[in-house]
């Protein structure tokens, strides 16, 4: 009998969420910078590691991935990630999405991606079949869209804005941002997928976009977009908390 756990390790999320940790302090520092002007101390590169700390988000994944597992194909979905291509599929990712940690390591994959577009490469032809497969452009833009409202409700709720702002006036902002998070979604996965999957012959990409389009494959997605898009929301509800009160402090 297959197991979310399993699943779960399978898929590498222990491996996964320190990476997640990192990319969230590069943003939460970005985002201090941006809306308040203030270059980010000690103080609150530490406090968005605790809202990024995978011990702490881990538990509430694994919770969430498999109860959104309950009537998926589970046999089928840990015999494919068990095989040697899903194993090696999971590692590659990986390993580029830690390498991308790096902006220009990240700059230089979009990059590569913009000149295989341009020279009409079967590559990314490939790769851009696996992200229909999954429909990872879709489902990230609305997961960003989630993301982006939670840290804005926060953000109202304590009072880091000088005039009123009413729940009306957030879905509009955050809706005015939906194609420019598609525009960067899309360029960002076809970045990083192109650099991770350029160790797979395009019969392999082939394979990973059947097991993706099967109904296996899909429950699979749909219980990661769960679980993480849950994550997400609560560490933008959690970031916009505490730049609220940065924000309130500073102005005191």
């Amino acid at each position: 009998m297959a197991d979310p756990v399993r699943i779960a390790h399978l898929l590498r999320v222990q491996d996964l969420f320190p990476i997640l940790q990192k990319e969230g302090g590069t943003y939460g520092s970005d985002l201090l910078k941006e809306m308040s002007g203030m270059d980010p101390d000690a103080a609150w590169g530490a406090e968005v590691a605790k809202i990024h700390d995978p011990e702490q988000l881990m538990p509430a994944f694994r919770e969430d991935f498999g109860r959104a597992l309950t009537g998926a194909d589970e046999p089928a979905i840990e015999a494919w990630l068990d095989t040697p291509l899903g194993r090696r599929v999971v590692g590659l990712e990986l390993q580029t999405r830690e390498a991308l940690l790096d902006p220009a390591l990240e700059d230089r994959a979009i990059q590569a991606a913009e000149e295989a577009d341009a020279a009409d490469d079967p590559r990314l032809a490939a790769v851009r079949r696996v992200i229909a497969a999954s429909d990872l452009v879709e489902t990230n833009v609305i997961g960003g869209l989630n993301a982006n409202l939670a840290f804005y409700r926060a953000m109202a709720a304590g009072n880091a804005f000088p005039y009123e702002v009413t729940e009306a006036d957030m879905l509009a902002d955050v809706a005015a941002q939906e194609e420019d998070i598609r525009a960067d979604v899309t360029a960002w996965l076809e970045g990083y997928l192109f650099a991770a999957y350029g160790a797979l012959s395009l019969d392999e990409l082939q394979q990973l976009a059947q097991f993706n389009a099967s109904a296996a494959g899909q429950e699979l997605l749909r219980a990661e977009f769960t679980a993480f898009d849950r994550i997400y929301e609560s560490t933008s509800a959690a970031l916009g908390a505490a730049l609220a009160r940065r924000l309130t402090s500073a102005d005191l």
